[in-house]
């Protein structure tokens, strides 16, 4: 059920793809997981290009969060927070557990979910009437077991962030920081996490008391967080000149090293690189920052520099091995460079750290201009089985096989696939997941 939750989501509604991003956000999220009781649950975090305050737990560990969350959050112990209490929700098995206390099936209660996820897309308020109808059609021995589910998963998750090494003040902090905009401003609409996760002084006094003197001693935020939110600012911004225009009128004492990179690779947008790779060499000179040279690469490459933009990356590549964001950019650049053998070795090696569908992207693209047509089709067949898409994988394969002068091992091997993936696509087909 998971994969088509996903799926749906995917298919329908704006995600963030900024790979810098959602490397970030996977790997404060597996942090949390790591000091769960159960730590191999396969977890998958994204994050959706909605603007409302909301996050959710969806089914199979699937954790979606909205830009305007993370846009909302002071710091990075507040987004932990919220990532701490939604872990908490699936290890706890709070979904599994409100389809057994309620008469509403899984496909209806998910089909809710996932319509008022859509909706909040294109009405806020719509979507979150959509959440609570659904809610409402529950009989309140139902809501009053949701309830229960939030407080644990408080309780929870506090004593994650805590293991974690992570300020655990920031939940309530965030939760404290809702309730008082709502109730103040009445931005119910905005407010939306309100909706679907209730709130009140008491839950907010609860996880405030469960706050240790020692935990507010832990970090509760980190420059990676503060720049992941200045890459959304760009990501999410309705007018770049506006943006500009906004940081060049602050005072040089209100602008931060989150300030300052926000202005430059919105800069860099923009198509001013040239006084974009000004900024951004002043900030690595500043303080380095793998994420600054990444977009200096971005940058020279748009001021048309290639060469100046292979050159950071490789120095990236050996100062951060197997590190995805900069992988990817590096085989990007190798292959416009007309380098794809390399870029082909290259991303070989990232596939042994892990197999991720942009990993077998990138090499299909390195492999069809290195001219490596079946390669490259079992390359995408790999991309496709990974992101659930298994009839299309198949598919692949059926291309490859078609092409001439295969060596027997290598047909052998595609006919394997094959069929590993029809039974894959049968067992799917007869258990949907």
């Amino acid at each position: 059920m998971g994969k088509n939750f996903y799926k749906t989501l995917k298919a329908n509604v704006p995600f963030v793809d900024d790979l810098v991003i959602n490397e970030y956000l996977d790997s404060l999220g597996q942090k949390l997981v790591s000091q769960t009781d159960k730590p191999d649950n396969n977890f998958k975090f994204f994050i959706l290009k909605i603007p409302t305050i909301n996050a959710f737990a969806g089914p199979d560990a699937y954790i979606g969060i909205h830009t305007g969350l993370i846009l909302n959050a002071d710091n990075e112990s507040q987004l932990a927070g919220v990532l701490a209490h939604e872990i908490s929700h699936v290890t706890q098995r709070h979904l599994a557990r409100a389809m057994t206390e309620s008469s509403v099936s899984p496909a209806a209660m998910f089909a809710t979910m996932l319509a008022g996820i859509l909706l909040s897309t294109q009405n806020p308020q719509a979507g979150a009437a959509v959440f609570y109808g659904g809610s409402a059609a529950m009989m309140q021995s139902q809501i009053n077991f949701t309830r229960h589910n939030e407080h644990e998963a408080d309780r929870i998750g506090i004593h994650l962030l805590r293991n974690a090494g992570i300020n655990p003040v920031g939940m309530s902090d965030f939760f404290g920081k809702l309730l008082k905009n709502a109730d103040s401003n009445n931005i119910l609409a905005q407010m939306e996490y309100l909706r679907t996760h209730p709130l009140n002084s008491t839950r907010v006094a609860e996880a405030q008391n469960r706050i240790e003197t020692n935990d507010k001693k832990l970090p509760d935020d980190s420059l990676d967080f503060q720049l992941s939110k200045a890459r959304i600012i760009v990501t999410t911004a309705s007018s770049l000149t506006e943006l500009i225009n906004h940081i060049e009128k602050l005072n040089i004492n209100q602008q931060t090293i989150a300030t300052r990179y926000t202005y430059a690779i919105a800069l860099t947008r923009q198509g001013n690189t040239e006084k974009s790779i000004t900024i951004l060499n002043q900030l690595i000179t500043s303080h380095d920052h793998p994420w600054f040279r990444l977009d200096l690469a971005k940058a020279y490459e748009t001021n048309n520099q290639p060469d100046k933009a292979l050159s950071v990356l490789e120095n990236l590549l050996l100062l951060y091995p197997n590190y995805l964001p900069v992988t990817i950019e590096y085989a990007r650049a190798l292959n416009q460079l007309k380098q794809p053998e390399k870029a082909i070795q290259i991303l070989k090696q990232q596939l042994k750290k892990k197999e991720q569908p942009v990993v077998f992207q990138a090499l299909a693209q390195n492999y069809y201009a290195n001219n490596q047509i079946t390669a490259a089709l079992e390359a995408t067949s790999h991309q496709y089985e990974l992101e659930g898409y298994l009839q299309l994988a198949a598919q692949q394969i059926d291309y490859a096989l078609k092409q001439t002068d295969l060596e027997s091992s290598t047909r052998q091997r595609l006919v394997s696939r094959k069929n590993n993936l029809i039974n894959k696509l049968g067992k799917e087909q007869s258990f949907p997941n």
